[in-house]
């Protein structure tokens, strides 16, 4: 029979392997984890190309602007859903299976609800005289639940660390997506209920396949209560979600009002040149970040999770600028190929998007040390702040200079912001060492 020591010093070589064998996987997760991002990208920018190319500028107007409500949704079942299961390792749970199954309720009530809201909104703008958005609102309803449980399923992959379940759910989702898109094309559709719907089945399929994926049966029981389990956590982290949403999707709304439907098409183009690829390495970097960020803090405390964090930043900054170079470069060559010829004089619009996710990227680590160490009332102070700089720039220089004026506004919000994020992470690390 071992000594004590020995028993120890066994243990203690158990628990080196079994960090070994995490510090190997890690770049496995990472490299999974943006392949996903990109092929969970590909569906959101794809389908505003085959909104534009299907139903003009005005028709990705529409789009634009009912998409702008559904990543509002996005950004709610985040904050109230996937962030605080993330941060409280819930997938890592002894009751893992049961926290899912509510988790799952949780995201089907919010939809339900959200689908009638997205009715009774789009029927006001009808009877109101603005079609245009309307349909656009009322084309979305019928798919939103589908939407957000496919997100939910992504989101439980990573909370695994298992990337890869979300890259096969993902791969499901476009693969039905584009043979949709090829259905309506070969059938004349060329509408932007046709291109919602081709989307939508995409969603559905990766939904359905979700379910059986992860062994989660459907169900509506404990779902408003789990919206309201963790109000601690939600409260700060939907105040930032949904103000960041103001800041980065509202945007298109104030823009359609000022500059209308051919114009918010317009700014759609130039911005989704720049966010469509960005957004994929962003949220590569969200995607693992967060779940390694709160197994640092828990493993190693502080000096983990600002490991963590500047490891993210660096490489944040370091993709997302290359890709930056590239749309300087060849920014109106790009606009051209993708959209249209229509399309290819807002260049500037696209170099001022790159510039602006350049500065937001900076500030990837910081986001991930406030939200781990759960000083989510600092987001959604810096949130609203970039909100307020966001919206006066807009009126002003959206009225001055159109689309390109409206582009210069990200730069100013993004700027502000990450001054004043970089100014709590600060405070967080004093406040942890005293």
């Amino acid at each position: 029979m071992p000594s004590g020591d020995t028993t120890e010093r066994t243990r203690r070589f158990g628990r080196r392997q079994d960090e070994s064998a995490a510090l190997q996987s890690a770049p496995r997760r990472a490299l999974l984890t943006t392949l996903d991002q990109g092929n969970s990208s590909v569906s959101n920018f794809l389908v505003s190309v085959v909104a534009a190319r299907f139903a003009g500028a005005k028709g990705l107007g529409a789009f634009t602007f009912a998409y702008a409500f559904w990543l509002l949704l996005a950004a709610v079942h985040h904050a109230l859903v996937t962030d605080p299961m993330a941060i409280e390792n819930d997938a890592a749970q002894p009751d893992a299976t049961s926290r899912l199954q509510r988790g799952l309720a949780a995201e089907l009530t919010l939809g339900l609800a959200a689908t009638a809201m997205f009715v009774i909104l789009g029927g006001i703008l009808i009877v109101a005289g603005q079609s245009t958005f309307g349909v656009g609102l009322l084309a979305f309803a019928p798919w939103l639940v589908a939407l957000e449980v496919q997100d939910y399923w992504r989101w439980v992959g990573f909370m695994q660390r298992r990337p890869g379940r979300a890259l096969v759910n993902d791969t499901v989702f476009n693969g039905v997506f584009i043979v949709a898109v090829a259905v309506a094309y070969v059938a004349g559709l060329r509408s932007v209920p046709a291109v919602t719907a081709a989307w939508g089945c995409g969603a559905l399929a990766g939904a359905l396949f979700g379910l059986w994926q992860f062994s989660v049966r459907p169900s509506l029981r404990h779902g408003l209560a789990t919206l309201r389990a963790r109000p601690h956590l939600s409260r700060g982290l939907a105040g930032n979600w949904i103000v960041s949403w103001g800041n980065n999707e509202a945007t298109a709304l104030l823009v359609g009002l000022i500059l209308g439907p051919v114009g918010l098409g317009e700014f759609n183009a130039a911005q989704t040149l720049v966010y469509g690829p960005t957004l994929v390495l962003v949220q590569a970097g969200g995607s693992i970040g967060l779940p390694e960020a709160s197994a640092a803090r828990a493993a190693h405390g502080w000096v983990g999770l600002r490991r963590i964090g500047r490891f993210v930043t660096a490489a944040g900054v370091l993709a997302v600028g290359l890709v930056g170079i590239v749309v300087l470069f060849f920014g109106r060559d790009l606009l051209k190929l993708v959209y249209g010829p229509s399309f290819a004089h807002y260049w500037i619009a696209s170099d001022l998007f790159a510039v602006s996710v350049i500065i937001s990227a900076v500030g990837l680590g910081a986001i991930l040390v406030l939200k781990a160490s759960r000083h989510t009332s600092q987001l959604f102070r810096v949130s609203v702040v970039s909100l307020v700089v966001s919206v006066v720039s807009i009126c002003v220089l959206a009225e001055i200079d159109g689309v390109t004026g409206a582009a210069a506004a990200a730069v100013a919000s993004s700027t502000i912001g990450l001054a004043f994020l970089l100014y709590y992470k600060r405070s967080a690390n004093l406040s942890e060492a005293s």
